[in-house]
């Protein structure tokens, strides 16, 4: 089956964009309000106690470092559940739907668990992946130079690109359980990630290819400060629905050509 190419998707992203440039500027500039909002609330008073303490003691003990990275998971997750309403706004362009701000929340009404699940999973994978080489970084004393244990850095960096590389291609086999979800809410999350597996078998280096031709514009966005991230995400998440949208038809028509048979 041939895929419509990226180019193409890139293409019919900007037509699709056309016109709904308010709607989808809009959602994504308060996606980023409310996110940076959550973001202060929750760690503003962590960060400012762990100086403090970190002026006394000298150094930021584990615990500390453990209470950090559980509440950089919950705001990660809090910003998924609103990530997936602004992928919602998109779609709803891209299909011709009715496209409100209101479905930044879409998730909080529709079974905002499945969600959750969801990224505990991938957050829950990368973790245990990644664990071999943190449990070596942890082995150094506070202030000890990595470098000092020649053998045991060696091991830690082979052990965290490993859990990197293995993470990431787990990424790329999940990239469409968003927006299966989206498709329907009353799926069950087994059957989600079934079907984003599914969807991705023979996609994944070209998703990959996808998301490397927006590494340009990565640039755009440094250089204008950020104010470019206003256009150029709406512009990637259009193409992320495109390329969903691609995969979904194409499969169908894998599924009615069996059928046929």
């Amino acid at each position: 089956m041939n895929r419509t190419s990226i180019s193409d998707l890139k293409a019919k992203a900007k037509d699709q964009l056309l016109g709904n440039y308010g709607i989808a500027v809009g959602s994504f500039a308060l996606l980023f309000a409310l996110i940076m909002t959550i973001n202060s609330i929750i760690m503003t008073p962590v960060t400012m106690s762990m100086m403090q303490d970190a002026r006394v003691t000298g150094t930021i003990g584990y615990l500390e470092e453990f209470k950090l990275q559980a509440l950089s998971m919950v705001i990660s997750l809090i910003a998924m559940l609103f990530s997936v309403g602004y992928i919602r706004i998109i779609s709803n362009i891209a299909t011709g739907r009715d496209a409100r701000i209101s479905d930044l929340f879409f998730v909080f009404r529709h079974h905002p668990d499945k969600i959750i699940i969801i990224g505990f999973i991938m957050i829950g994978l990368q973790f245990v992946l990644l664990l071999p080489s943190t449990l070596i970084g942890y082995s150094y004393a506070p202030g000890q130079n990595m470098l000092s244990d020649g053998k045991k850095f060696l091991l830690y960096i082979v052990l965290y690109l490993a859990g990197l590389i293995v993470s990431f291609i787990i990424d790329l086999m999940l990239a469409m359980t968003y927006l299966i979800y989206l498709d329907d809410p009353d799926m069950d999350v087994m059957s989600i990630i079934r079907g984003s597996i599914t969807m991705m078998k023979g996609n994944k280096f070209r998703y990959f290819y996808m998301l490397l031709s927006f590494i340009g514009y990565a640039f755009l966005v440094i250089l204008s400060f950020g104010i470019a991230m206003l256009w150029v995400m709406p512009y990637q998440t259009m193409t992320l629905v495109e390329f969903y949208l691609d995969l979904k038809e194409g499969t169908s028509a894998e599924y009615a050509e069996v059928e046929s048979l």
